[in-house]
Parts: structure tokens; sequence; C-alpha cells
């Protein structure tokens, strides 16, 4: 038995094949480079059917699903929608020209969510146009997509004498806004007073919160303020918004002020609705006992203008 294992033989006396052994020759590679490449040649195969199959069915029908879910809303057809990326991009620039207000809409909210290069610039030429309804879908858009370069298309109108306006362009620059907006906004700042300090004071405050969350790698997430809850705590954080706001109205640093208003008002960003979002920002800002109050309403607070901001005029509101 020693003999046989030590000549290269298993125990039932077939042979092994040596570390020594020459048959293993130029033919059979041949063989198993043909194998291999039959199979490549079979995956490659697969892939492209599947990509044939997403292209022609699979991708027709999502983007068919597209309005499923009306504007503002976040169902499952919007999710899958914005998960196509760039596939979804050319069909919803076409949507844009929509003689529909609620296509056009539902196209520029799926647009903001997606990350293409294609994006800010088509939301930016509706920056431009004089119709109200579009202005703000384009800049809740811009917003969505947390890109800097979202912010300089929305500057322009962020001095409009109407107040949803230019309130609604200061919170959406402060969802997208880079350091130089900050430092646009810090600026501005001096020149406002009252409830416009207070929103361009809000807008600096959450830009810093999403600067340090880059810093920390929690990818600019900001988390919302908690509920306040029981009338008591209500009153607490009241307390603290009213405080902010007089520590604000008498100069106190914008950065560190506009922080805490941030912290304590901030709304839940994450909704599919952003639009909304930010016209309760602007109720919120005032503290949650007027936040509660609101309910739906999007009218912001009524500001007392102060005397060293130039406005433009109002762009024409739609009915």
């Amino acid at each position: 038995m020693a003999y046989l294992v030590a000549a290269g033989a298993d125990p039932q006396g077939v042979a092994m094949p040596a570390l020594s052994d020459q048959s293993f020759g130029p033919k059979a590679y041949v063989r198993m480079t043909a194998v291999a490449l039959a199979l490549l040649a079979l995956l490659l195969a697969l892939v492209a059917i599947y990509f044939a199959y997403q292209k022609s069915v699979e991708d027709p029908r999502m983007l068919r699903s597209r309005f499923d879910d009306p504007p503002g809303q976040t169902g499952l057809s919007t999710v899958r929608v914005a998960a196509m990326g760039e596939r979804a991009v050319p069909t919803l620039l076409a949507d844009l020209e929509s003689h529909s207000s609620d296509r056009r809409t539902k196209a520029m909210e799926l647009l903001g969510a997606i990350d293409d290069p294609r994006v800010v610039p088509a939301l930016a030429a509706y920056m431009a146009k004089g119709e109200l309804s579009v202005q703000l879908a384009a800049m809740a858009a811009l917003a969505r997509t947390g890109k800097v370069t979202a912010a300089a298309p929305i500057w322009p109108v962020a001095e409009n004498r109407n107040e949803i306006v230019r309130y609604r362009a200061w919170v959406a620059i402060g969802l997208c806004g880079g350091p130089d907006d900050q430092k646009r906004l810090v600026e501005l700042g001096t020149k406002l007073g009252d409830t416009d300090l207070y929103v361009v004071a809000w807008a600096i405050g959450h830009m810093q919160r999403r600067f340090d969350s880059v810093k920390a790698g929690r990818q600019g997430y900001v988390p919302p303020a908690p509920d306040p809850g029981e009338e008591a705590e209500v009153a607490r954080v009241q307390a603290a918004v009213d405080e902010v706001l007089r520590q604000i109205d008498q100069g106190a640093d914008l950065l560190v002020a506009g922080k805490q208003l941030a912290e304590l008002t901030d709304c839940d960003f994450q909704r599919g609705d952003v639009g909304h979002q930010i016209a309760l920002q602007l109720i919120a800002i005032g503290g949650p006992r007027q936040f509660r109050g609101a309910g739906a309403q999007e009218a912001p607070l009524r500001p007392r203008r102060h005397p060293g901001v130039l406005l433009r005029e109002a762009a024409p509101a739609v009915p």
C-alpha cells in the first residue's frame, strides 16, 4: 500500500496525475478557451436581450404610468419613474411643453428627483417665464435637486414684490444653495427687517445645517424639527422661537441665530410635494402655534417692509 501511494497511485490502484503530467496540452487549452468564449457570448446575448426588453417594453410601460399620481403625491408610480433616472428625462422634458398644467407640474416634480445634467437648465428656463404657477413649480423642482447650480436661476425672483414669490425663493435657495449663496443671503439680511429677515435667517441656518451634515458624512440630510406634542411643549418651543426672533431683531449673528431657528422649525423636506413644504415652511418660521393653526394654508406671514430694500415688480399671477 505504501508503495502504491509513493508511486503516485491511490489505494484502489487508480493512477493519479502527477504535477509533471504533460497530457493537458495546447489542444485542451484551445477547447477551454472556446468554451469560455461561448459562455461569454451567451452572457452578452442575455444582457442585450434584457436591455432591449427594458427599452422596448418595460420603460414605455413605466413611463405610461408617470401621471398616475397627481402632482404633490409620491406613490409607487412616481417612485418608479424617478428611479428610471436619465432614461426618463427625454420624455419628461417633452412633457414640460404640455398644455396641461398638472402634467407640466408633475414632470417638473419628477425631473427634480433625477440626477441628470439636463434637469437644472431645463427647469431654469421656466423660471424666466412670467406665469406665477409655472415659476413656483420650477422653483420647487430646482430646490428638490439639491444642486448648488440650481440656486442661480432662483435668485432673479428673490427680491420680487410678491411675498409668496420672494419668500419661497429664499427658502428654495436655502434648500439647494452653496456657500456663495449663503454669503449673499447674509449680505441681503443686512438690508431687511421683520418677517423678511426671519425667512432669510432661516434659509441661512438651514444651509449651515446642510453643510454640517455633509461634513459629518450624512450627505446633506437634515432631520426635521420634532413635533412639540403637548401644549406645554408647544409653549416651550414657541418661547424659544420667539427668543431667537428677538435676537435676530437685535442684530444677532445670522449664521448662529438662523441655525437655531432652523433647528426649531424645520419641516420634513423629504416628502415629494416640495412646493407645499416650502409654503408650510414660511408659516412654520413663526413657531409651532402658527404652524399648527395654519393647516393647509399657504399664505406666508405678512411683513412690514424695510425701507432699505429695493424690490422688483411682481410677475402677474394667473387665476
